[in-house]
């Protein structure tokens, strides 16, 4: 049957609507088109890493997602740190220049930590990756192994090959403190804190005091219930080179106060940290009370009788919006229920505790949140 073609528009639309990007791509990588990668194009990108000793896993590559995936290459363990590790190399070409080269790194009790380069050569992708040792990404903080994992990026500033300049930039980092699990996640947008988790496991399950890491100063706020166990929001730099070193230093001193915390009695705790739990509860009341200032003070130079015209009256009405500029600095919304006051911790606040009891901290952790 004769379908009429759609009419075109007799003159072009004002404003051109682009279709929109998707999120998490670039230019390069939308215009990409999938082409599976041949035999001789892996030949060809997988020839620096052949002479660096790596051998091409073709069981576990993908030709049409152009993934390349290496064979696992052990290192072996050392005198002062017996455990070894297992290294993984990924290759992707998302993009007609873009490659994305990953280093995921194993212990042996299961840790996994994280490298990732890119760039247009997959030659300096790998010698970059390289260039790191692979017990950086496993250092001992507080008694503890951690496994951090980093961003490699790029001076923009420099040429490129020997001269250029690198930094590692810090994304996680994943432990565990006498079976409770702790996890550290830098990978934020600009300006906004970072997150420290501790993790129940069946194993264990601990019922701290929110001001458990807020002693430890202005940086670290207090900690929230969510599904799996508790959450606290810690302030670092927004841009580098500042950012990374300031986050390992934080993590470091974060993990150590909770290798001496869990280590000892609640009771302990409170004796220890009794002044910094008064000034952690003031902290934590000043945003609640900059906001009650803010909505009292408009209706306060109205209610005294500001004169017509006066700047005082002015700043009555743009009173909301000062309210909302303080928020969106603050990059996190104000506690707006009572805190109590620091009192002493019962004894089986982070003692290990069996199954079903677990069970039930786990239902009252849903219910709070």
């Amino acid at each position: 049957m004769y379908a009429p073609k759609p009419m075109r528009p007799l003159w072009p639309p004002l404003i051109k609507r682009d279709k929109p990007p998707k999120p998490g791509q670039t230019e390069d990588e939308r215009r990409q088109a999938r082409i599976p990668l041949t035999h001789h194009e892996i030949l060809a990108l997988a020839e620096p890493f052949t002479r660096r000793g790596r051998h091409v896993d073709l069981a576990g590559s993908d030709r049409l997602a152009r993934r390349i995936r290496f064979k696992p290459t052990a290192y072996p363990g050392t005198r002062g740190d017996p455990g070894g590790l297992t290294e993984t190399l990924v290759l992707e070409n998302p993009g007609r220049q873009h490659f994305r080269l990953t280093r995921t790194l194993t212990d042996a009790a299961g840790r996994v930590a994280t490298l990732r380069s890119d760039g247009p050569d997959p030659k300096a992708l790998i010698e970059r990756v390289d260039a790191v040792d692979p017990r950086r990404q496993f250092p001992r903080l507080g008694g503890v192994r951690v496994a951090c994992s980093y961003r490699i990026e790029v001076d923009p500033g420099t040429d490129g090959g020997s001269n250029e300049a690198v930094r590692l930039v810090f994304l996680r980092a994943l432990t565990d403190v006498d079976g409770i699990g702790i996890e550290l996640d830098a990978q934020v947008g600009h300006g906004m804190p970072a997150e420290i988790r501790l993790v129940s496991t069946p194993q264990r399950a601990i019922r701290p005091s929110e001001d458990l890491l807020a002693v430890l100063g202005w940086a670290w706020r207090s900690l929230r219930p969510f599904d799996r166990g508790w959450r606290a929001h810690l302030r670092i730099p927004a841009t580098e080179p500042a950012r990374t070193p300031d986050v390992e230093a934080k993590l470091a001193r974060t993990l150590e106060h909770l290798v001496t915390t869990l280590g000892a009695s609640p009771a302990d705790f409170h004796r220890t940290w009794l002044r910094q739990r008064w000034f952690a509860l003031a902290r934590r009341t000043l945003g609640l009370m900059t906001i009650a200032g803010l909505l009292a003070i408009g209706p306060g130079i109205l209610l005294f009788g500001a004169p017509e015209g006066s700047p005082l009256r002015l700043l009555s009405f743009v009173m909301p919006s000062l309210l909302i500029l303080v928020l969106i600095a603050r990059h996190e919304a104000p506690s707006l229920k009572v805190t109590p006051l620091p009192r002493p911790l019962p004894a089986d606040a982070w003692t290990p505790i069996p199954r079903d009891a677990h069970d039930d901290i786990s239902d009252d952790l849903h219910a709070s949140a």
